[in-house]
């Protein structure tokens, strides 16, 4: 306990590195607990919560800051330490019945806002006390900021690409505890004398509280109105198979009522089969497929699904995210002589590969298929010389909607560039087809049509009648987009087998009106108009409809997000106000966090106010320096996160390659900032030239990644290096720069410029989504050009202020 001061400095770097890592790690492990209990757009609310802990740290800092700093000695490491204690209790009591939200009722019971208000509240805590004991130590050794935030940055870097390995073998209810562990370890390297019994007991409570959690981590409470909830609760329902993936929690259900009939047709008279039901994250992903080499029937026979096998019998075929297997084991009932299956989910190919690979004939082990576990559009780009007849896509949607659950999920293999890959991908006579569940009002159906006929349009053809095929059933509809008109004895044989089904069909060059609801009437009567005007290339109905039905482009991918906010008062006459929320409900919810993120956000950043009242001139240009910073750093990350998706074909590398790499470029650089000094056209420059950089970025860092996207992976790896770590060098520069400007100049102004910083990111996480949503991408990379430029402008319009404070002032 007396070591020298340069032993005890070195003890804080580590503690701090340990300490950020714990915090990125806990983040991270709650987003992916959140998932699995609610969906993954709630996971916004997460980050937010944790942006708000560092927001509020900020104001107390500010509030309070002789204090805090004159107990610093102590007070750091024991924050620390509860940090970590309360990292490994946060999930777990929000398990306890009382604190249990599902999103589904927030919107229809007001009584779950004070049970989300507690969980915000749960979760704020970690956050609040972890991120205090960080801005103590910034504040307290300003002069030295550069090494404090380099090793901040550096333990969450190495913190984000530690939990991305531990999602990959071990449950998630088990990381909290784990990050905690960790922040504990921090806490205790830097205990002092003053109140060590107390942080000593605090600190065995931690690891007592850890090692009961990691012994018996419990289950994982999910939505009553999740896939997998609903499957329990059938007759026999059993869990027959668990196993955490980097991709999600797989996990297998069994029970005698589980049957696979997936709008099957009227005509269908032969019995349903039970089938193991496979769920990622509670949602359900497939079915267990029974296969034999000999089958040369499937049930899928008997949905629009078999629509382009009634066309012809391809020979070569791409399945695109053929998931558990189903519509793989239909495609080989119809003998193809090559299969290529896109299956982004190794976990799901591995199991069907081990465990379930008996059950199901041995499908995954086909001689004539190749699994590609990789993202479509990955694979689309780098096979440039490969060509197919049918060319198969998952159906969307889900019996009965989906409430708009994934509107806010990229889905690049429904994009316009995506089918024009997929177009020139097909053989002269070749097929693209895909299904959907009808919907009410309808929208995905209106979409995929949108988005076949614009791709025609975009090669060239102007009559998307002749190329254009749809037949629909009591539940679905399956599209075909043919790269040749459709013959006369095609129209045949779909007519056949719409009449031998009881299918209708919805679209063929010489339809009729008569033949669209033989068998199937449809809900909305307008249905059919809707269609006509679409197919007649009617751009105002469509820009005028009352949902979003533009197809989805790479710079706004996102296809299941319908609807408009100008459109939301009418929605609600339509359907009454009650029901809007399940029209669009991911959207909503990250509406509903941006004003309650801003609310608080304004809060943290006018109470400081109150205290910095005698403070000195410059305090406008405080507010818009680490206020730009804030909303610029996290745009960056979030557009560069969307761009390396398709890049390296896998979210979850795309994440971990962005953040780690940012955090360890930014690290550097706050490092080397400490070499330059802190005058007013360090950082002018600096941010000038992240600006024009960025601006760069905007306009061709998509076709850099288009270029390259072939390549091998560690080329992959350099490439991305280099275009995320450069700017990132640069902008970890601002942040230690201003802080130690701030600190010379007024530094009662350097924790409300902490707290400034941590409050603009709050509001910036769901800010970008909603700007991406609404305007793309390019336009949230705009903003972030835009407070790059105004942090450098800052020192330059405030310059004759700063002169007025020639002496620095002294620094605790």
């Amino acid at each position: 306990m007396n070591a020298t001061p340069e032993h005890a400095g070195t003890r804080l770097i580590v503690s701090l590195a340990l300490h950020s890592a714990a915090i990125i790690a806990f983040q991270l492990a709650l987003m992916q607990l959140i998932s699995i209990v609610q969906w993954h757009h709630f996971a916004y609310m997460i980050i937010s919560v944790a942006m708000l802990g560092f927001g509020a740290s900020g104001t107390l800092l500010a509030l309070a800051r002789e204090k805090l700093l004159a107990n610093s000695d102590w007070l750091v490491p024991l924050l620390m330490t509860i940090s970590g204690l309360c990292m490994m209790g946060a999930f777990p009591i929000t398990r306890i019945g009382f604190f249990q939200f599902d999103v589904y009722l927030l919107f229809v019971e007001s009584s779950q806002f004070p049970v989300l208000a507690a969980n915000y509240l749960i979760y704020f805590v970690p956050f609040f006390t972890g991120a205090l004991a960080i801005g103590i130590l910034f504040i307290k050794h300003t002069r030295k900021i550069g090494t404090y935030y380099f090793s901040n940055l550096l333990g969450s870097g190495i913190g984000g690409l530690l939990v991305l390995f531990v999602f990959g073998n071990i449950y998630p209810q088990l990381v909290p505890p784990l990050a905690g562990l960790f922040s504990v370890i921090a806490g205790l390297l830097g205990i002092g004398r003053k109140y060590y019994r107390l942080h000593l007991v605090i600190g065995i409570l931690a690891i007592a509280t850890a090692t009961v959690l990691i012994r018996q981590p419990g289950s994982i409470p999910i939505s009553q109105y999740k896939s997998l909830a609903q499957a329990m609760n059938l007759p026999g329902a059993k869990v027959i198979y668990s196993n955490p993936d980097i991709h999600g929690l797989i996990e297998v259900v069994s029970s005698p009522a589980l049957r696979f009939a997936p709008a099957l047709s009227l005509s269908f008279t032969g019995e349903v089969p039970v089938k193991k039901n496979i769920f990622v994250n509670g949602n359900f992903y497939g079915v267990i497929p029974q296969y034999s080499y000999e089958q040369t029937t499937h049930i899928l026979d008997y949905t629009t699904q078999a629509l382009p096998w009634a066309i012809q019998e391809g020979k070569t075929i791409l399945l695109i995210n053929a998931g558990e297997g189903a519509p793989l084991a239909h495609t080989f009932s119809r003998q193809p002589t090559h299969v290529d299956a896109i299956i982004p989910n190794a976990g799901v190919v591995k199991m069907m590969k081990t465990e379930f690979a008996e059950e199901s004939g041995g499908l995954f082990l086909h001689d004539d298929l190749q699994i590609h576990t990789k993202e479509a559009r990955n694979f689309l780009a780098s096979v440039s010389r490969k060509s197919y007849d049918l060319i198969l896509l998952p159906q969307q949607d889900a019996f009965g909607g989906t409430a708009g659950i994934n509107a806010l999920q990229e889905n690049y293999t429904m994009t316009l560039e995506s089918f024009s890959l997929m177009w020139e991908h097909l053989n002269p006579d070749g097929l693209i087809s895909v299904s959907t569940w009808t919907d009410y009002p309808s929208r995905t159906t209106l979409k995929l049509l949108t988005t076949l006929v614009q791709t025609l349009y975009d090669k060239g053809i102007t009559e998307p009648e002749q190329y254009i095929a749809a037949v629909r059933s009591w539940g679905t509809i399956t599209f075909v987009l043919k790269k040749t008109p459709l013959t006369e004895q095609e129209t045949k044989k779909i007519r056949a087998f719409s009449n031998e089904l009881f299918f209708d069909p919805m679209l063929l060059p010489d339809i009729r009106a008569e033949e669209r609801q033989r068998y199937n009437m449809a809900e909305d009567e307008d249905f059919f108009s809707y269609v006509d005007k679409i197919m007649a290339g009617d751009r105002r109905f469509v820009e005028e409809y009352g949902f979003m039905i533009q197809p989805a482009r790479d710079d706004k991918p996102y296809f299941s997000q319908f609807l408009k906010l100008k459109n939301i008062r009418r929605m609600a006459e339509i359907f009454g106000g009650g029901q809007v929320p399940f029209l669009e409900l991911g959207y909503l919810i990250v509406l509903v966090t941006l004003v309650q993120s801003v609310f608080l956000a304004l809060l943290f950043i006018i109470l400081p106010l109150l205290r910095l009242r005698k403070s000195r001139q410059g305090k406008g240009g405080t507010l818009l320096y680490f206020g730009a910073l804030g909303i610029g750093y996290m745009f960056v990350e979030i557009i560069l996160i969307q761009r390396f998706v398709l890049y390296f074909g896998h979210p979850v590398y795309a994440i971990s390659a962005v953040i780690s790499t940012m955090l360890v470029a930014s690290g550097v650089g706050s490092l080397i900032s400490g070499k330059l000094p802190a005058i007013p056209r360090s950082p002018t420059i600096i941010g000038l030239l992240i600006g024009i950089m960025l601006l760069g970025y905007t306009f061709l860092l998509t076709s850099v990644l288009q270029w390259t996207i072939a390549i091998t992976l560690p080329l992959k790896i350099i490439i991305s290096f280099l275009l995320i770590g450069i700017p990132s060098f640069f902008k970890g520069m601002m942040f230690p720069l201003g802080i130690r400007f701030i600190s010379e100049y007024d530094v009662s102004q350097t924790p409300w410029a902490w707290g400034i910083n941590g409050s603009f990111s709050v509001i910036s996480t769901s800010l970008a989504m909603l700007i991406a949503v609404e305007s793309g991408f390019m336009v949230v990379m705009a903003v972030a050009v835009s407070c790059y430029l105004i942090a450098s402008a800052v020192f330059i319009f405030h310059r004759k202020i700063f002169r007025q404070n020639p002496k620095p002032q002294s620094i605790h």
